[in-house]
């Protein structure tokens, strides 16, 4: 579908070739008229000469007024004929004329056409990506939606279980499941814990038990993410280095050796003064890992 540029150039173009078209039409009816004229003109050039050949034969002075008629009318006769091959040559440039620009008004319109062509693409692909992005968008904000719901269900659930337990009767609540191999009971029992008493001396000890349960049951994702917290949240608890460390060999179960090796370097410069048996086991581990 053409553009209102479009139409706007094609109307002028078409409007530039009727004016040629009409040129041309009017020249070649003046040149149908002078043929037509030239035909008479010849037609009474040859009575006139026939004529004069009849006068001749009985009136001398009647045959040289015919002659001069004659002579008049042959000079008419080059005169229209030159007036006929002038316009029929200027006929014939201007059928060139419009010819070239006939051609060059469809390539004018090819040229156009290619380029809105052009653009209507880019436009599609443009409304496709914004489509896209829309999408994508709006599937963030649901699964956001999503999470903050479901951790709005999940700090429900914990008020409902565990709001009205003391700090020490859960924490030994979730230690009992953690050695009876209760991971998923023991996590939510930790992180309950956590969340409800962050500012609790065992709260960094339940953080850390929360990334074993974790790490015990092989989901190192979450572990990693288990220790990571703890360490950042419970710099100063006495499970501290225990996150540190512990998250050196969860990223090494990964095969993220990078992190590990980072994790392994950070925890002798965060604890220097650790038991030697700490430090037996980080040398250890570095080695295993092959951090330099």
């Amino acid at each position: 579908m053409k553009t209102p540029l479009a139409l706007i150039f094609a109307g002028f173009f078409m409007f530039a070739s009727s004016a040629y078209a009409e040129s041309v039409g009017e020249l070649t009816t003046r040149l149908d008229r002078l043929e037509i004229a030239l035909k008479k003109v010849q037609k009474n050039l040859a009575n006139n000469y026939l004529g004069s050949k009849k006068s001749a034969e009985g009136d001398e002075e009647a045959a040289d007024a015919a002659f001069m008629q004659a002579q008049g009318l042959e000079e008419s006769v080059r005169d229209l004929t030159g007036e006929v091959e002038t316009f029929r040559f200027k006929q014939e440039k201007l059928v060139e004329r419009v010819n070239k620009i006939n051609e060059d008004v469809n390539l004018r319109f090819k040229g156009l056409e290619e380029k809105i062509s052009k653009l209507q693409e880019s436009l599609n692909k443009l409304t496709e990506a914004e489509r896209k992005a829309a999408a994508a968008k709006e599937k963030e904000a649901a699964k956001e939606k999503a999470l903050a719901k479901a951790e709005e269900n999940k700090m429900a659930g914990i008020k409902k279980d565990f709001g009205k337990m003391k700090p020490n009767e859960l924490y030994k609540s979730a230690f009992s499941a953690l050695k009876k191999n209760d991971y998923k009971n023991a996590e939510r029992q930790f992180e309950a814990f956590t969340i409800l008493f962050p500012k609790h001396k065992l709260a960094g000890n339940a953080q850390y038990w929360m990334g074993e349960s974790f790490y015990a049951r092989g989901n190192y994702e979450q572990a990693a993410i288990a220790f990571a917290d703890g360490f950042k949240m419970f710099r100063n608890s006495q499970k501290a280095p225990d996150n540190l460390l512990k998250l050196g060999l969860t990223m090494a179960r990964l095969n993220k050796k990078k992190e590990a090796c980072i994790a392994f370097k950070n925890f002798s410069k965060e604890y220097p003064k650790v038991s030697d048996a700490m430090k037996k086991r980080l040398e250890k581990e570095a080695k295993k890992v092959g951090c330099k």
